[in-house]
């Protein structure tokens, strides 16, 4: 059984591997099942290292099998917001590459609770079991305004006040425990076109997983952190599945970049800052979406750090 297919690969690591370095130090902040990881260990030069983490205890799991050939990969489990503790672990203080898929996977949609619809399971969504929020508390314990908050920001649901009452009034009568339970409940107050009914669920579905594992803020904080761990000339690439993520994105791009501005008197560049390697996102092709449907809304931005971060700037 394959884990999670990794989206855009050979574009991923062309931007990863800058091959200005003899070595390498990389890190997979979403591990999944090792795809990605298993590709930059094929491609990076003898000497370098490759660091996964990831929150999900499964995921890490499937890695350790695809990448037992490999001997110098570490495994971290645990939140990539807090990638400059998980790295201290480890003794490493900077890094030559970064990559970031954001998406849920396969494995999750499969089999784990709550993260799929279009099966019946209990609403969990934890992609860590060690977090105490579930999407089963959120349902039945959310204020309406914030479950319409969430709704309408993290799903871009228009007209969030509608399933929110919908909810509501069926929590009152009997505790919402499993996805069949939300969705016949939403099914029987809303009138919801047969066209549009699957996407409908899976912008419902999307704020409550956004919402559970903290998935926005916890992108912002590895961001910035980024900042500080990323060498000169390390490269960071992300992959986005929905407009809030790429958002987010290519918003912090923009903000840290800078133009290159190398002396007269010396080669060095005197100021720290991102390049950006490619002003637009780059999309999978039809083939790949193809092949992997799950891969069609996929937007990959990367950036390269210029110079290097001095403590308190």
């Amino acid at each position: 059984m394959e884990f999670h297919t990794p989206v855009l690969l050979k574009q991923v690591t062309d931007f990863l591997i800058n091959k200005k370095f003899s070595q390498h130090i990389i890190v997979d902040g979403t591990a999944g099942g090792g795809g990605y990881a298993y590709e930059i260990c094929r491609l990076v030069p003898k000497g370098s290292k490759v660091i996964c983490i990831d929150k999900d205890k499964e995921s890490l799991s499937f890695s350790r099998k695809k990448l037992k050939e490999f001997k110098f990969v570490d495994f971290l489990q645990g939140n990539f917001g807090n990638l400059n503790s998980l790295l201290s672990t480890l003794g490493v203080e900077k890094i030559t590459g970064l990559v970031l898929d954001l998406g849920i996977s396969s494995y999750q949609l499969d089999y784990e609770d709550g993260f799929s619809f279009m099966r019946e399971t209990f609403l969990d969504m934890r992609a860590d079991k060690n977090d105490t929020l579930t999407a089963e508390y959120i349902i039945n314990c959310y204020s309406r305004k914030d479950l319409i908050r969430i709704f309408e920001t993290y799903g871009e649901i228009r007209k969030p006040y509608k399933i929110t009452d919908a909810i509501i009034s069926g929590r009152t009568k009997k505790q919402i425990k499993t996805t069949t339970e939300l969705t016949e409940i939403i099914n029987s107050k809303i009138n919801l076109h047969p066209k549009n009914k699957n996407k409908f669920f899976a912008k419902l579905f999307q704020a409550l997983r956004i919402e559970v594992n903290n998935e926005l803020e916890n992108l912002n904080k590895v961001l910035e952190q980024s900042l500080n761990i990323l060498q000169g000339g390390g490269r960071m690439v992300v992959v986005s599945y929905h407009s809030l993520e790429d958002k987010i994105v290519k918003d912090f791009f923009k903000t840290n970049s800078t133009k290159i501005s190398v002396s007269k008197y010396k080669n060095t560049v005197d100021f720290y800052g991102l390049i950006i390697l490619n002003k637009k996102p780059l999309v999978p092709e039809i083939a790949e979406i193809r092949s992997n449907p799950r891969s069609r809304s996929a937007k990959l931005r990367a950036a390269e750090v210029i110079g290097e971060k001095l403590q308190g700037k």
